[in-house]
């Protein structure tokens, strides 16, 4: 009897303390087959992806989250072309009470502009990853809370090697003014890198780089011109994203990568919006996305990459770009950097690059 009361006494003892530790509402973390149970529930999920998905690539996403949890889910997606739209969409319809059009949407570094407007749900993704998934992958800012990184992209300077040797590959941004490299360079005319580079760089000398370079001839345009330019072969350089690299190798044609300056990485995450309709559906599609095996289904499907797997191009240049010394830079995770970019200066250099570009550096 001593021995009963003296475990009851215990137990007491433990409520008590977890009762004043804990802070009010603590909840258990939620787990992996908690949010299989559910998705099997839900069997629908409406998603927003970038970088190409069509039909058929549904049916293999579909396909290979049925291998790989067990779950048989429709999947209805719509591709993403604006990041700023979407989550003007997502407040509105958080302002007016409607349920979510999407249950998961692709973000790059707009995470911690949704963030901000609360419209995410606030996952804790670790707990959920599967054995093999890399837990780089989940964002560890607390402005891009509620991320798991699906895909990674590089921006810098895809080339033709049948025309310019390696070793004679500009490696840096101001190397592209050189006038032997005249009327043989195409630019981009969106301002979200070229502030990521005006940041690292500096912005009068960013803004100065980038006019001599217009005026040594440059086109500049949006980056599918670029790329259907660079495959003809009327340039030899092209400042893109490193995934119309993938792309140009795929089609057969001769492409190669350098990074300039430094290593600049953007990465595209999967996010629930909050009060989704099918909410363990679109967690299951993230997780997927974001394993080894969704990244390998990207890649051989849809055609982009993931610089924490190897095996993809965005792996080969993550470890071309250490080979030559060249630092990484994350825009997704520098907190001073995701400020910048919904700051007035971030605002007003974007306007300063447009009217850069739109007079060809006679500005």
């Amino acid at each position: 009897m001593r021995m009963w009361k003296g475990l009851l006494s215990t137990i007491s003892a433990l409520i008590f303390f977890l009762a004043v530790m804990l802070p009010a509402g603590a909840e258990s973390a939620e787990s992996l087959a908690q949010v299989v149970e559910g998705a099997k529930k839900e069997g629908t999920v409406f998603i927003k992806t970038v970088h190409g998905f069509t039909e058929k690539s549904m049916y293999r996403l579909e396909q290979g989250i049925k291998d790989k949890y067990g779950v048989a889910l429709k999947i209805k997606y719509t591709g993403a072309t604006n990041f700023n739209k979407d989550i003007a969409q997502a407040v509105m319809e958080q302002k007016t009470g409607a349920v979510p059009a999407y249950d998961m949407l692709s973000l790059s570094n707009h995470v911690s502009m949704a963030n901000k407007a609360g419209v995410l749900e606030q996952v804790d993704w670790l707990p959920l990853l599967s054995e093999g998934t890399n837990p780089a992958a989940v964002h560890d800012n607390p402005l891009m809370r509620g991320a798991i990184v699906y895909t990674t992209a590089h921006f810098g300077l895809m080339y033709n090697p049948k025309k310019v040797k390696p070793d004679e590959v500009p490696r840096k941004l101001a190397d592209l003014a050189d006038p032997k490299w005249k009327n043989k360079v195409a630019i981009e005319t969106q301002g979200s890198a070229s502030v990521r580079w005006a940041y690292k760089l500096g912005i009068e000398k960013t803004l100065d780089t980038y006019r001599r370079i217009l005026q040594n001839g440059a086109i500049h345009g949006m980056s599918n011109v670029q790329y259907n330019r660079f495959m003809i072969e009327e340039i030899w350089f092209a400042r893109v994203s490193s995934t119309f690299m993938g792309n140009a190798i795929k089609q057969g044609a001769s492409a190669a990568w350098q990074s300039q300056d430094f290593s600049d990485i953007s990465e595209f995450s999967a996010v629930i919006r909050k009060g989704a309709a099918h909410p363990n559906a679109a967690k299951l599609v993230a997780l997927y996305l974001a394993s080894s095996e969704g990244v390998k289904f990207g890649n051989d499907v849809v055609g982009y990459g993931s610089l924490y797997y190897p095996g993809n191009y965005e792996h080969d240049i993550r470890l071309q770009d250490q080979k030559q010394g060249i630092a990484e830079m994350f825009d997704c995770r520098d907190t001073d950097l995701l400020q910048f970019y919904s700051s007035k200066e971030g605002g007003q250099l974007r306007r300063n690059i447009g009217l850069l570009m739109k007079t060809g550096g006679k500005s």
